[in-house]
């Protein structure tokens, strides 16, 4: 099935939105009439038909954002279908975030563009404005970079929760004011439907979802501390253990260090040591710096997952170039002890050599098995790793598996595209869906 790319998932959202737009308006023989309204920017408009360009592109602005925002909803669930859709679960809060930035911008646009009514007072109105208010700030404490590195993640999740009850009243403001959309059959079939979707979505995602996503017991058994930050912990299942593949993450939560926040890490183990999961964790934030420190053997932890599609089952039979960039080693680390017919080269790219606590390991698997090349390439002594210093014979016959810093995938793919590799031979797993 093919993944519902960014590329591909705007261009979609869009265009339903002009095609259904386009079929109501040009069967529409209603009388809709802006008998007294006023607009930001544009003065009023007195006696105006629905034709005037204001009340169309502001309602096709603010469809867009109920659509948008239900899809984002939908998105956070965490479904597994969604999650195939998208191509894992990494993948779909990327797009789930830049969605979010985007229908700021058209929420913004409405705001300024759409008429208001001035014949008579409506509780949707000041509703409206207050949604419009919540809906921005939530957006930008959520999304702006410099806000992320300054709340808390348990408080920032927390306030992230309330964009549902912001979306609610928004929601409610388009039910209560007259609209275009209202008297336009197939729009407001859409657009309504998926605002009840959306609502949908973040109930079962703010109240159910720990109902029907049950979390499994797991105890801490190892606690390493691996230098520079890294620290590799070892658990043990209570009951049921988890079942994943190579190269997928978990939700992990460590009531010992906080009850309520729950992070993503990539899982090192492989899936044949069901009773033994590993996790190794670089500290990158408040979180995840010293939490060697933090935890202690015995203590609980609770896995939820599996999730990710960073994979290689769909190209066991092609030779694989794996790219990993820092603590971006993690899921090679489980995809390494993989059965392999072809062969993998493997490039771990470090700042300097005590960065690589795992260099010994991965040198001693290469060199017991005849399938399994490993490159250790630390910037210091070799500058940062290009197309040219693989030394790839016929690249586009290669599969290519990259997980690091955001520079390193986005370099990389650009070299690789330029050497004629398909899209659909790069995959990559994202490091933050923050």
């Amino acid at each position: 099935m093919r993944r519902l790319q960014q590329e591909i998932y705007f261009p979609i959202i869009v265009g339903i939105h002009f095609i259904f737009w386009a079929i109501d308006l040009y069967f529409y023989q209603g009388s809709f009439k802006e008998v007294s309204s006023d607009t930001v920017f544009f003065g009023q408009l007195t006696n105006v038909t629905w034709k005037n360009p204001h009340r169309i592109l502001g309602e096709v602005f603010s469809s867009w954002v109920v659509t948008v925002f239900a899809f984002n909803f939908l998105m956070a669930t965490r479904a597994r279908w969604v999650e195939n859709l998208f191509g894992g679960l990494d993948k779909m809060y990327l797009i789930h975030r830049r969605s979010g930035v985007i229908a700021i911008f058209l929420l913004l646009a409405h705001f300024i563009v759409v008429p208001r009514d001035l014949v008579e007072f409506n509780p949707g109105k000041p509703l409206g404005f207050y949604a419009f208010i919540l809906i921005l700030i939530g957006v930008v404490l959520s999304a702006v970079p410099i806000f992320k590195r300054k709340i808390p993640y348990h408080k920032w999740v927390n306030f992230h929760k309330l964009m549902g009850v912001f979306y609610v009243m928004g929601v409610v403001h388009g039910i209560m004011v007259s609209s275009l959309v209202k008297e336009l059959p197939i729009t407001r079939v859409y657009v309504f439907g998926m605002a009840f979707v959306g609502i949908g979505a973040w109930f079962y995602r703010a109240f159910l979802f720990g109902l029907f996503n049950k979390k499994l017991d797991y105890t801490v058994n190892v606690v390493k501390d691996l230098g520079n930050g890294i620290v590799e912990i070892g658990l043990l299942p209570n009951g049921p253990a988890l079942d994943f593949k190579a190269g997928q993450f978990a939700f992990f939560t460590f009531p010992s260090v906080s009850r309520s926040e729950q992070h993503p890490f990539t899982i090192s183990s492989h899936p044949h040591e069901k009773e033994y999961l590993q996790v190794t964790i670089k500290g990158l934030g408040d979180y995840t710096n010293g939490l060697a420190n933090k935890l202690k053997e015995g203590d609980s932890v609770k896995v939820e997952g599996p999730y990710g599609k960073f994979t290689t089952t769909h190209a066991k039979e092609r030779e694989q170039i794996w790219v990993a960039g820092g603590i971006g080693i993690t899921p090679f680390l489980s995809l390494i002890k993989d059965y392999y017919t072809k062969q993998i080269t493997l490039f771990w790219c470090v700042a300097n050599e005590d960065e690589a606590p795992y260099k010994k390991r991965l040198e001693e698997v290469a060199s017991s098995n005849p399938m399994i090349d490993f490159i250790l390439w630390p910037s210091d002594k070799r500058g940062h790793i290009d197309f040219d210093d693989m030394s790839i014979r016929d690249p586009k016959k290669k599969s290519y598996f990259i997980c690091g810093p955001d520079g390193l995938k986005r370099s990389l793919t650009k070299q690789l595209k330029v050497e004629g590799v398909q899209q659909k031979d790069i995959h990559d797993e994202e490091f933050a869906f923050r």
